[in-house]
């Protein structure tokens, strides 16, 4: 006989666990983080006005895949990684001044931090239902973001797809000025594919159509 029922609700515990892990990183006021550099001004703003409406994201089951990638990758690399002393999700921030002469902290967190020595080399893990494209524009700007950041040497940006496991090591970085325009920024959206995957198009006026 097969039931749905059963000693123990794993499928409730893991929604769970994702819906606890997205409750330690709400938004704070003059807090930006990297992500925000890389994606359309808007959605920050949204989250900020309606942050019930992100709470669906919890629910799809590929970005419960995404999560579950990333800690058997990280755990993985704290395993067979030799060469180097490995961290995994090590928080880093950098105050930044507007072009109003305000401050903000632009905060981070990067998924695997290589030390040995004073050479740091950061991880970004990536998962995708295709391998198309890769590496991506904003992942790039990520990395760059990533260096200047936590001043590392470098980011590897580790894509697992179904049809492939590759990385692709990214040297150059961006710089404060970089940042504050990124900051300052009123394009929306910053690319035209980000409205299909945004949990705020029901309500954005400058949503587009695209085609994926």
């Amino acid at each position: 006989m097969v039931s749905t029922q059963g000693p123990i609700d794993v499928v409730n515990m893991i929604y769970s666990y994702t819906k606890a892990e997205r409750e330690k990183h709400r938004r704070e006021k003059g807090v930006v983080w990297v992500t925000d550099l890389v994606r359309c001004p808007l959605k920050r703003l949204y989250e900020e006005l309606y942050p019930e409406l992100s709470l669906r994201e919890v629910f799809k089951p590929s970005l419960i895949v995404g999560t579950l990638i990333h800690l058997g990758l990280e755990r993985v690399l704290k395993e067979v990684v030799q060469e180097f002393s490995v961290e995994v999700e090590t928080e880093w921030s950098k105050d930044v001044v507007l072009e109003d002469g305000s401050t903000v902290v632009v905060r981070g967190r990067l998924d695997v931090l290589l030390s040995r020595g004073p050479e740091r080399i950061a991880v970004e893990i990536k998962s995708s239902r295709s391998d198309r494209g890769i590496p991506q524009r904003h992942h790039l700007d990520q990395a760059r973001a990533y260096n200047w950041l936590a001043d590392t040497a470098g980011t590897l940006l580790l894509y697992v797809t179904p049809s492939r496991v590759t990385q692709f090591y990214v040297e150059d970085r961006m710089d404060a000025t970089e940042v504050v325009s990124r900051i300052a920024s009123r394009r929306a959206p910053r690319y035209s594919w980000e409205c299909a995957y945004c949990a705020y198009s029901v309500l954005c006026p400058s949503k587009v159509e695209s085609q994926l």
